[in-house]
């Protein structure tokens, strides 16, 4: 195997390490792809995949480059698409319209 190439702000390249990733924690990285941070317990499976201790802050957090955060969004996009379904990468997701229930009054503004 392969040692990863060095990224040079966080010492990872999420691209060389994402195969060798369970799915669960590939799962995560396209569940949270605003996260710059990684948890502690990420970030000890990526220094285990890495086969060496990655940089991380005190709190054994893992904080991702630009470069891996838009690889991981790109595989999160490519995820979705190959499913069909669209996501939208926002803290709060739009409403289906299909599914609510519509009240004139509910949409206006309270005025008095």
């Amino acid at each position: 195997m392969t040692t990863p190439q060095e990224n040079t702000e966080s010492g990872i390249d999420m691209r060389s390490l994402w195969s060798a990733l369970d799915p669960a924690t590939r799962q995560w990285f396209m569940d949270h792809t605003g996260n710059t941070i990684v948890p502690r317990k990420i970030t000890a499976e990526l220094c285990e995949v890495a086969g060496r201790p990655l940089p991380h802050d005190s709190h054994g957090q893992l904080q991702l480059s630009g470069d891996d955060i838009v690889f991981i969004r790109n595989r999160a996009h490519s995820a979705f698409a190959a499913h069909g379904t669209e996501r939208f990468f926002e803290a709060v997701q739009p409403k289906d319209a299909s599914q609510a229930h519509h009240s004139p009054h509910t949409d206006l503004p309270h005025r008095t």
